[in-house]
């Protein structure tokens, strides 16, 4: 095809194989990466491959591109598929006249702020929302809206920096030296949180699933189990997909992967529910989403996402409603951190639904900061229906159990008791 390519990469794991799924022999293709990014690149396909301390420096993300551009040419294309390292593509597409999105269009999927404004001026319900980026415009936002309301960043993701704010005293707590320059608040929206996850190619929806989800990105943050289940409400996936097209069009999303999330919350007047947009990304959703994705539907997410970017054909059947139902499970790190894993219990061939599992083996640290991609275990399902799904889970909850001490302790003693239970749950 003779295109020639930089992938700006921060992924550690396989997601970061970009051979797998790009032809090396046909493109060229060079690499921006962080050192941790740096063992899953194929050196040996690579045009170059330039090491960067921090890739939101874009200083040096430029003059690095700038570099690679004198030894081999200008690039036709420029793939960031995290979503942290969409602000940097944009501005290398800026700066060397690269077609795609652009400074302004990424502010449209990453700017909590501008999408909202975007989704709303489409005609389609947001919660109440301001930018405010001092203590003043916060108080001002919490005397109109009431309690509880949301301050969060306005280019935040896996619910770093978010705060469901639900008394005076806790927001004057949140506001002591509190850096706010990029802060937003937006209404409290009391309904069911649903997760889309969907391929986009040509301004046409290939595919996309509905999700309702246990709990919350931020619950599971602070401690709480977080649970996904993929939805089998005919009537309401039609309702959902047409919401979630709609969302495209007001967001220019042409050829992208993307994760959405939105409210179902019922209607003060009893009758009925509306779908309340909450946010966005132009990725790939996180979690567990690429791998049941995969396991189950058989779509690799993150293929999708590079190849509808660089303009390939792509074939993804529509969803089958009729089909299997997937979900998943994410059991939170110990509430004490740093904390070393004795023992951890498999659940496999004991809950029925329960497809496979990812578990810390014995000797993991985990440290707090692993997000949802290092936790004390996940578990994955596949039924014929959401209810046993859900039962699946319910049942994994209460037979799950990881044994842990504080690393710098001691643990109970091989084959002694458990020392701790692992964390709070919700069933």
């Amino acid at each position: 095809m003779n295109r020639h390519v930089l992938i700006i990469n921060r992924w550690t794991n396989s997601f970061a194989e970009y051979h797998r799924y790009i032809d090396h022999t046909a493109d060229r293709v060079a690499y921006l990466t962080t050192a941790a990014g740096r063992p899953p690149l194929d050196g040996e396909l690579a045009e170059d491959i330039r090491v960067l301390s921090d890739l939101s420096d874009t200083a040096d993300v430029l003059a690095q591109t700038a570099r690679l551009v004198e030894l081999y040419g200008p690039f036709t294309h420029v793939l960031a598929l995290s979503e942290f390292d969409l602000e940097p593509a944009g501005e290398i597409r800026r700066h060397f006249g690269i077609p795609g999105r652009g400074p302004e269009e990424v502010a449209a999927v990453r700017d909590k702020v501008v999408m909202k404004g975007l989704v709303a001026a489409a005609g389609l319900r947001v919660p109440a929302f301001r930018e405010t980026p001092t203590a003043g415009l916060v108080r001002e936002f919490a005397a109109r809206h009431g309690y509880p309301f949301v301050l969060k960043p306005r280019a935040g993701a896996d619910s770093q920096g978010v705060h469901v704010v639900r008394s005076e005293a806790q927001l004057d707590t949140l506001l002591t030296g509190a850096g706010l320059a990029d802060a937003q608040c937006e209404e409290f929206i009391d309904g069911a949180l649903y997760q889309i996850d969907g391929v986009v190619k040509g301004g046409r929806l290939l595919t996309s699933r509905a999700w309702r989800c246990g709990g919350s990105c931020l619950d599971f943050a602070t401690g709480t189990a977080f649970s996904s289940v993929a939805n089998d409400d005919r009537d309401f996936e039609i309702r959902v997909t047409d919401f979630a097209e709609r969302v495209c069009t007001a967001l220019d999303l042409t050829d992208d992967v993307f994760h959405l999330e939105v409210f179902r919350a019922p209607r003060p007047s009893g009758d009925g529910d509306d779908l309340v947009f909450l946010e966005i990304g132009a990725r790939a959703g996180g979690g567990q989403v690429r791998v049941i994705w995969e396991e189950v539907y058989g779509v690799d997410l993150v293929a999708a996402s590079a190849r509808v970017q660089l303009g390939d054909d792509v074939t993804i059947a529509p969803m089958d409603l009729d089909g299997p139902v997937a979900g998943y499970l994410m059991m939170p790190e110990p509430p004490v951190r740093p904390a070393v894993v004795d023992a951890v219990t498999s659940l496999v061939g004991q809950v029925p639904a329960l497809c496979s599992e990812t578990l810390p083996p014995p000797g993991t640290v985990l440290s707090g900061n692993g997000g949802a991609v290092h936790t004390a275990g996940t578990f994955r399902y596949r039924a014929e229906r959401s209810e046993q799904v859900e039962e699946a889970i319910r049942q994994t909850l209460a037979a799950y159990r990881l044994d842990w001490h504080p690393q710098g302790e001691q643990p109970a003693g091989a084959g002694g008791p458990a020392t701790r239970e692992a964390v709070h749950v919700v069933g």
